[in-house]
């Protein structure tokens, strides 16, 4: 029969369209677009084994912000279940490239007289078949979509451990200062009781001492408290079972880099590599696609059949046949509506990516040059000049020109602008990491949050991602 043929044919359609389904879901394209612009290797872990010797190697070195990356890519649970979708994605592409399975159907009558009368009956859904070059086409497109999607969750991904990283590196070196700060607020105070026995200084000054003595151990151990919290975010941003591994972070930040590219390099890397805006585009594409599908819908499901029949006489028929819904209540009106307004809804989306890419290329580039500017002010200026007006304060001191108060003030102001250079290197790498995300158009919500900020409310002068 001719519908047997139909059916034939549109089988070994359906085997050239599972072929052409990539065997490993999209992951190379994945790991080569991630390494090409963070140099780090995607791995697929496997979720039965917890003890990974290449995590261990990776700790035992000073742990930088691409050595926190490189262990996360290769053992956090969270970025494996994002690279899980890529499977799900494949698995969609699939479905979109097969027809519904034909229904068989057998029909036997009782009593028989002189023959049992029977009926065979073999039926398929024609829009599948119809449809079916234009589903494909739409679910490769949708499986493109989501390997963008994947990579931008991936380069999101490494975004946030290295400002967790950079959140834990200036936690660190604020401890530092909070102890050295105690340190001499403590001897500050006890040389203050010292002069208080001897009456050289009034009851007044020897309480503003200790008082100060007192507000420095609870600097102190706030920042110790805000060092945990920051360093338990890096665990659980790199995905570490085991809290006995011991790691070490390194003394300092970075030094800057040589220079800062100019708003025309950073507009041609932003054309090229801002996923967000592909992402967009093949939305723009898969909804346009959608809107001829949208049209069929009020035919619903039109079935051709073949059947074979035996009447109770023996008597015997074949032929075709055909349902076809009658579009009396549901014209399609619903669904085409829906399908033009999702078309409309992506287009506005590009346009307003297109739109504000440029602005946030400009604001993300100027709030880095104001963070080196600062942080180079504080490495050439003002903390240079700190250390100049502890050492003449130091000659004055000796000379008896000044009395320790002022040398121990003088320490004090030292450390306070160590810190606040610490705070201006840390929104200087988030700065530069945010502009990182803007170039990759993964400036949207991120896989973790800010630990230290939440815990302490502290406003950063940058972006609130923050990192290397």
């Amino acid at each position: 029969m001719k519908f047997s043929h139909s059916i034939a044919a549109a089988l070994a359609l359906l085997a050239t369209a599972c072929v052409s389904v990539p065997r490993d879901a999209g992951t190379a394209e994945v790991r080569a677009a991630v390494s090409e612009r963070t140099a780090q290797t995607v791995a697929w872990a496997d979720p039965s084994t917890s003890d990974d010797p290449h995590v261990r190697a990776l700790l035992q070195d000073e742990l930088t912000a691409d050595r926190a990356v490189a262990v996360a890519m290769a053992n956090s649970p969270r970025l494996q279940a994002t690279l899980a979708e890529l499977g799900i994605a494949r698995a969609e592409l699939m479905e979109a490239s097969v027809v519904r399975n034909p229904l068989f159907e057998l029909e036997v009558r009782f009593p028989r007289d002189p023959f049992r009368p029977y009926e065979l009956r073999v039926a398929q859904t024609l829009v599948d078949l119809i449809q079916l070059p234009r589903r494909r086409a739409i679910g490769r497109a949708t499986f493109d979509t989501a390997k963008l999607r994947v990579t931008s969750e991936v380069l999101r991904f490494a975004a946030d451990v290295r400002a967790q990283h950079s959140e834990l590196l200036a936690a660190s070196q604020r401890v530092v200062q909070s102890r050295a700060n105690l340190e001499a607020a403590k001897t500050s105070a006890e040389l203050a009781q010292r002069q208080h026995d001897a009456q050289n200084i009034t009851d007044l000054d020897l309480e503003n001492e200790q008082a100060q003595y007192e507000q420095a151990k609870l600097d102190l151990a706030r920042e110790e408290q805000r060092l945990v919290v920051a360093r338990e975010a890096l665990v659980r941003a790199m995905g570490l079972r085991d809290a006995s591994i011991e790691w070490h972070l390194p003394q300092a930040f970075p030094p800057l880099p040589s220079a800062e590219q100019d708003q025309q390099q950073l507009e041609q890397l932003a054309a090229t590599r801002r996923l967000d805006i592909d992402v967009a585009r093949r939305e723009v594409g898969i909804a346009r696609q959608r809107v001829p599908m949208a049209r069929l819908a009020a035919l619903g499901d039109v079935t051709v059949d073949a059947h074979y029949q035996r009447d109770a006489s023996g008597a015997r028929t074949v032929g075709p046949g055909i349902e076809v819904p009658i579009p009396i209540f549901n014209t399609g009106a619903p669904a085409l509506s829906r399908a033009e307004a999702e078309y409309l809804r992506a287009t506005h989306t590009l346009n307003a990516l297109l739109a504000e890419s440029s602005s946030e290329l400009r604001a993300t580039r100027a709030t880095v040059a104001e963070a080196r500017a600062r942080v180079e002010y504080y490495r050439d200026v003002v903390v240079p000049r700190r250390r100049r007006i502890v050492e003449l304060t130091k000659l004055e001191h000796n000379a008896m020109l000044v009395g320790p108060f002022q040398l121990l003030q003088a320490r004090q102001s030292e450390a306070q602008a160590e810190r606040d250079f610490i705070d201006a290197q840390l929104d200087y790498w988030g700065a530069r990491n945010s502009l990182d995300r803007v170039l990759n158009g993964t400036t949207a919500s991120s896989m973790f949050t800010r630990a230290t900020d939440q815990q302490s409310g502290k406003r950063s002068t940058t972006s609130p991602e923050g990192g290397h």
